[in-house]
């Protein structure tokens, strides 16, 4: 069916939301010729997308355009597909450079002393193995019984430690596997042990070629951005507070917004974050449907966080451009840190010096995930800067004074700048970073399908990363896909082809 000519006649469509997913969405409904309405809570568009950085005038100066990066790093690209990847695509398309790491590792056990080289590789890749076998184990389990065979709360880290015990016969050795399991909490933002196993497969896209972008994510934003700045309605600083479904089939979806204002549409897609919808269940009239709300209330959410610390110069390695260094290290289950670490919590970095110019920078970045980003956030949240400094520099020096180099009387040693994102605090995402899939889920499945169907009848739909595609769940790529699914159901809709 052609819409009609007159742009007053044509279906008029409200995306709530300007991040990945929202603005994918309106370039799709755009070339189709749909009204397009944009309402951003924000100031800016893009989401958490968006480049954004640590208030810090100097520190930007040191870390030039990339360290202070709060958005997404990562690109996890396609491995076994014959689609581009989207995200890729747009890197590519847009010259924004991405590096591929050296998978050489530095691991530290729980008394501070690094392990040997080759215990590091021989574990490191058994544990890869098992998690990539734990991967097929569930998909297997979906394709007899839609997981049934799986208990429920069985997670991620139990597989580890039952295959573990197979294939390792120094105990050792199979303690050691299952405390490095835990740096797999820093891709689902939340421990490996709370993560299901029985919906480990909707976690894959961990498992494909990774991809660190080491300027930022604006081009990438600018390209996907550029159809809306160019033909919807955009406006800014515009808070939705309630949605209401229409009454008759010939009533319009009703937004009530913060200042007291409505605005009626034919179609109305919420691109908001699964955060904030759990935050706000009641501002919609009538109450969702039990599908839905089952949905955004059973999906886990993440808490990732991240710290740059910039030092003056690098001191871990004498040549960071020869690409020799271990891109990664992390410290298990540190027991020499009880005054700011009591509960052992592990911690990972990942060496942003060994990018190629100009956006290579002396800096650590280190990944904080669950109980430990929370900590880390209520602990600096509000405080003055130099606090924070101290806070930060107490808790992270215990770590990166272990990397080789380190001298606590050379002026090199001592960071520059640590500074650290905030997402926990962050109202419009919810709290939170991105969805997961936690022990206990009964149909994770099932909830994410429920967001791509939508409710026709409302004139309602969803689009995010919580409801992609199931292996890119959680991603960037899959928030851009779900804005296409979401613009495609209105299409349906109409019978535009």
């Amino acid at each position: 069916m052609a819409l009609p000519e007159s742009s007053s006649a044509r279906p008029h469509v409200c995306i709530v939301g300007a991040g990945i997913s929202g603005l994918r969405c309106a370039d799709v409904l755009l070339s189709k010729g749909f009204q397009v309405t944009i309402l951003e809570a924000r100031d800016r568009i893009g989401g958490r997308v968006r480049c954004r950085y640590v208030r810090s005038p100097i520190a930007c100066q040191v870390l030039a355009s990339s360290a202070a990066y709060s958005g997404p790093n990562w690109i996890h690209a396609w491995t076994d597909s014959d689609e581009p990847h989207p995200i890729f695509k747009l890197a590519t398309d847009t010259g924004t450079p991405v590096h591929y790491w050296n998978n050489k590792q530095l691991i530290f056990a729980s008394d501070g002393n690094a392990l040997p080289d080759p215990v590091t590789e021989r574990l490191s890749t058994l544990l890869w193995a098992i998690i990539e076998d734990a991967f097929k184990y569930s998909e297997a389990a979906r394709e007899k019984d839609g997981g049934k065979s799986i208990p429920a709360k069985e997670t991620l880290y139990d597989f580890v430690k039952r295959e573990a015990a197979t294939r390792l016969s120094d105990p050792k050795e199979r303690d050691l596997l299952a405390q490095m399991s835990e740096m797999f909490g820093a891709y689902v933002g939340e421990p490996v042990w709370k993560q299901s196993l029985r919906f480990a497969w909707m976690e894959e896209c961990c498992g494909g070629e990774e991809m660190f972008v080491t300027s930022n994510y604006s081009k990438i934003l600018q390209a996907c951005a550029a159809p809306a700045l160019a033909g919807a309605n955009i406006r800014l600083n515009t808070y939705v507070t309630r949605v209401s479904a229409p009454a008759t089939s010939d009533d319009k979806v009703t937004l009530s917004l913060a200042d007291g204002s409505s605005l009626s549409f034919d179609q109305v897609v919420l691109s908001t974050p699964l955060g904030w919808l759990k935050r706000n269940l009641s501002a919609f009239s009538p109450s969702l449907p039990p599908r839905i709300t089952s949905a955004i209330t059973n999906l886990g959410l993440s808490q990732l966080e991240k710290v740059f610390i910039t030092f003056p110069a690098v001191f871990w390695t004498p040549d960071p451009q020869a690409n020799a260094f271990p891109c990664y290290a992390n410290w298990l289950s540190p027991s020499y840190a009880g005054d700011t670490n009591p509960a052992a919590w592990p911690q990972e970095i990942w060496d942003l010096s060994s990018f190629a110019p100009p956006n290579n920078h002396p800096t650590l970045l280190f990944y904080l995930y669950g109980d430990c980003s929370r900590y880390i956030v209520d602990l600096i949240h509000n405080k003055p800067a130099d606090e924070k400094y101290r806070l930060l520099d107490a808790f992270f020096r215990p770590y990166y004074s272990r990397l080789p180099g380190f001298d606590p009387d050379s002026e090199i040693c001592r960071p520059a700048h640590i500074l650290a994102t905030e997402w926990v605090q962050d109202e419009l995402s919810g709290g939170a970073s991105y969805c997961n899939f936690p022990a206990g889920s009964e149909a994770a499945d099932e909830d994410v399908l429920a967001f791509r169907t939508g409710c026709s009848e409302r004139r309602l739909w969803f689009c995010g990363e919580h409801a992609a595609p199931f292996e890119e769940c959680g991603t960037v790529a899959g928030a851009y896909l779900s804005g296409q699914t979401a613009a495609g159901k209105i299409l349906e809709v109409y019978g535009t082809p």
